[in-house]
């Protein structure tokens, strides 16, 4: 996801942007003092609105320049790098904290350590899902959460968001399959952003006004980001 410092600088400043990650805050239950986790954590935009929260935020990404961007804005209390150690947050963090990985699906951390974890526009672009939403369970409490937000395969305009790092894009039935194959139980599904139009002014309305379009007949699966939230079921 090698993107450079000026997509990650303007997104933050995209209504699209800032609305989904309200949703993914809501749909994630995130607390005061509640442990999260945001899987490719970009610039840090997400993480500052986990820390204003009081959500004691952990953002994981590949080394890049969105990682190094991310560092030098939130004001986090410590940093690790690697993929060894069990790491184990502070007790009393609310900074954020940025650990870096690799390229594989393995999370440096101990069993049971999330409430949530978030991942905005970044499921799609893992070569492995099924192996990296076990791993997210793994890390997860028992009935703790996940929020996602991705493209719409069902989007009716898909060169909006067509990307050679895209390794796929899910229909609203198919990321609630895997999801649910990998041991979550999916507790909202639905999608935002419906296409009205090619012009600029009716794409903003899309946005602006999208929760008028979410129970639609003809919009509701077929909005531009599918918003989904889904808790760990079992042990």
């Amino acid at each position: 996801m090698a993107y450079p410092e000026s997509y990650y600088a303007a997104r933050e400043s995209w209504r699209d942007w800032r609305i989904e990650a309200r949703e993914l805050l809501h749909l994630a239950q995130v607390a005061r003092g509640a442990r999260v986790l945001e899987v490719g954590c970009g610039g840090g935009g997400l993480l500052r609105m986990l820390h204003d929260r009081g959500a004691r935020a952990v953002g994981i990404d590949t080394p890049g320049r969105a990682l190094d961007l991310a560092r030098a804005r939130p004001a986090g209390e410590r940093e690790s790098r690697g993929v060894g150690g069990g790491i184990l947050l502070p007790p009393c963090s609310l900074a954020p904290l940025l650990v870096e990985v690799g390229e594989g699906d393995a999370l440096p951390f101990r069993a049971d350590t999330f409430d949530a974890i978030v991942g905005q526009h970044v499921i799609e672009h893992l070569p492995d899902v099924n192996a990296a939403l076990r791993e997210w369970r793994r890390v997860l409490k028992p009935n703790g959460y996940i929020a996602l937000a991705t493209p719409n395969a069902r989007y009716p305009d898909p060169a909006h968001f067509a990307d050679a790092a895209h390794a796929r894009v899910f229909s609203p039935t198919e990321i609630r399959e895997v999801v649910t194959r990998a041991g979550f139980v999916v507790a909202a599904c639905f999608t935002a952003f419906p296409f009205l139009s090619r012009t600029r002014a009716l794409r903003a309305c899309g946005v602006i006004a999208y929760r008028a379009f979410q129970h639609a007949p003809y919009f509701a699966t077929r909005g531009r980001t599918i918003m989904l939230a889904a808790h760990k079921s079992g042990n």
